[in-house]
């Protein structure tokens, strides 16, 4: 067809008029004296030939079109597939917190609480946080704090829906705790809001290195909730005294989850808080 198209073209252009006129005469009369079917197929090529440039073009820009529908399709599906494994991956790194989570039952005779955390103290040092549980989930104020690291602080303030945890790392807690290995208890406060240190007798025998847990002692905080470890041991103000500074198993600017222990202070030490 093509070749037939060049071959009318070249008539005209090198204006062979007499031989273009007979040309299309014979066409003429054959196309008069063929059967109409001829005719038809005659025509119809005709205009495929004529056509078949633009046809091409139309078809190749809808087959251009139908590739960058599809494509930007592929890339809605692809971004939804991500954000589908990586709530898959959340999901399954907080299901096996929540396993971990059952040891803690076997420990304390309890209800637990499971709560996240909602929000913190806009402070230079993280004193507080907020949770998303409150008295309508049997949350109560003093009631321990913890996580998987170990212990995270208690309970100052029970709204209906929310409560906030005064952190372990908050000057004005003072907790008591035990050495695991020589059961020497000292007293835990932090004087930065950052760092935490303890005073222990100097003939207790406590190293660097060595675990510290809550005693029990006080009423809030049951025996054995992780608390840290002994990083260095230093001279106090007091000869019959050591300083410890401690290192807590918890890192308190990564906490996601942290579970409430639905235990209340002893009635008497709770006068004494009461006063």
């Amino acid at each position: 067809m093509l070749r037939a198209i060049r071959f009318i073209l070249n008539l005209f252009s090198k204006r062979h008029g007499i031989v273009a006129f007979v040309f299309f005469l014979l066409l003429g009369l054959m196309m008069h004296r063929a059967p109409t079917v001829t005719r038809e197929s005659i025509v119809s090529a005709a205009l495929g030939t004529v056509f078949y440039p633009a046809q091409m073009v139309i078809s190749s820009l809808n087959a251009y079109r139908s590739v960058v529908s599809e494509n930007e399709q592929l890339k809605e599906e692809n971004a939804k597939l991500r954000q589908e494994t990586y709530y898959a991956s959340e999901g399954l790194q907080e299901l096996a917190r929540l396993h971990t989570l059952v040891r803690f039952d076997d420990k304390w005779d309890y209800p637990i609480v499971t709560a996240r955390v909602v929000g913190h103290n806009p402070g230079r040092f993280l004193t507080t946080i907020i949770i998303n549980r409150g008295t309508s989930h049997g949350v109560k104020e003093n009631m321990p704090v913890f996580s998987m690291d170990g212990l995270v602080g208690k309970v100052t303030k029970a709204a209906l829906t929310h409560s906030r945890v005064q952190l372990l790392v908050d000057p004005n807690l003072k907790l008591s705790v035990l050495e695991r290995r020589t059961r020497v208890v000292g007293f835990l406060e932090s004087v930065d809001g950052h760092l935490l240190s303890a005073q222990i007798p100097t003939h207790a025998g406590v190293q660097v290195g060595d675990t510290l847990i809550t005693s029990g002692l006080g009423g809030i905080f049951p025996k054995g909730i992780p608390v840290g470890t002994v990083k260095e041991i230093r001279s106090a103000d007091l000869e019959v005294m050591r300083m410890m500074d401690v290192a807590p198993f918890q890192v308190f600017s990564k906490l996601e989850e942290v579970f409430v222990m639905e235990k209340e202070p002893e009635w008497i030490i709770q006068e004494l808080l009461d006063e």
